[in-house]
């Protein structure tokens, strides 16, 4: 009976670190560091890089209530949903494909 139970022990093992070089291959791809969908957090500073804004942009964004946010004390965060339902809200379709289309 313990030679099943070190056999049974051993594949558990080994499926397990199968299970994490998988996982540790994916975070480590560039294209899955931030996939669609996933809660990534972001504080003011962050965010402003992402969106190449100034702190008095954003505060406005905030204040007028075009930016989602939570707010603990004096910082501010986003989540990956604040930001694409703000970048969703303001998005215009071009208008100029059809005419490129057209020709």
């Amino acid at each position: 009976m313990a030679k099943n139970t070190n056999v049974k022990n051993l594949c558990d093992r080994e499926l397990l670190e199968k299970i994490l070089s998988i996982v540790e291959e994916k975070a480590k791809s560039p294209e899955n560091t931030h996939p669609a969908g996933s809660n990534c957090l972001y504080d003011n500073k962050t965010l402003m890089a992402k969106l190449g804004i100034k702190d008095k942009y954003l505060k406005k964004l905030r204040d007028n209530g075009y930016l989602g946010y939570s707010r603990e004390g004096d910082k501010y965060w986003y989540t990956q949903a604040d930001v694409d339902r703000f970048l969703r809200r303001f998005h215009y379709e071009d208008f100029a494909s059809d005419i490129v289309h057209q020709e």
